[in-house]
């Protein structure tokens, strides 16, 4: 008759532990080769993302340089080729949206071409936008083309940007009574640091009133 010696619990865990741990060394040894070429793709993908942000840090650094430069050069025809510069090297970066912002005022005969690519741009900042929006409403105006005009106009605004807003869509109506409202509410609207706007939006209301 053999002797029944009894198994402690702890040591079951260790025999568990032991077989799991001779499971995965013979596991590893069979498939040495795929983890050391995952572990090989791991450290090429890494590479690659740290290039590229090295890259993108460079890039915006170089953008952010000849932007700077842009805005210090007093020669129109040298700031227009810096800011054309950016716009086409750096196409994908904020400061290309920045560089079309300013081409609208320094190469005013394509003003209209640079203020849609600024509202296309996929880096450009919502007041950007908005401002854009609002001087390719301008332009519209001044060309006659007052439809046009309204229907960048319909268009959401932040609120720093109704006033001029309002204005604009008082110069495209041609309702007097409609004209009149928007010239109030631009009134009403939050107070923007354009002194000159605010003369005329005061002009046009006073001249009614007379």
């Amino acid at each position: 008759m053999s002797d029944n010696i009894p198994v402690k619990d702890s040591d079951l865990d260790e025999l568990k532990k032991e077989m799991r741990s001779a499971q995965w060394i013979d596991w590893v040894e069979k498939n040495q080769k795929s983890l050391i070429g995952a572990a090989a793709a791991v450290v090429v993908v890494l590479m690659a993302v740290g290039l590229w942000l090295e890259n993108e840090q460079s890039q915006r650094a170089t953008a952010a340089t000849i932007y700077q430069q842009a805005m210090n050069e007093g020669d129109s025809a040298k700031k227009l080729a810096l800011l054309q510069s950016i716009n086409r090297d750096f196409s994908s970066s904020s400061y290309s949206a920045l560089a079309l912002m300013q081409l609208a005022s320094v190469d005013s005969k394509n003003a209209e071409l640079h203020l849609n690519a600024l509202m296309a741009h996929g880096k450009a900042m919502d007041e950007w936008i908005w401002q854009a929006r609002l001087d390719l409403a301008e332009i519209k105006l001044a060309e006659g083309d007052a439809a046009a005009a309204k229907s960048l106009l319909d268009q959401q605004v932040g609120g720093q940007y109704l006033q001029l807003r309002y204005y604009l869509m008082a110069q495209a109506s041609g309702d007097e009574a409609e004209k009149q409202d928007y010239l109030q509410k631009a009134m009403d609207a939050p107070s923007s640091t354009d002194a000159e706007l605010l003369r005329k939006i005061e002009s046009q209301i006073n001249k009614k009133a007379s």
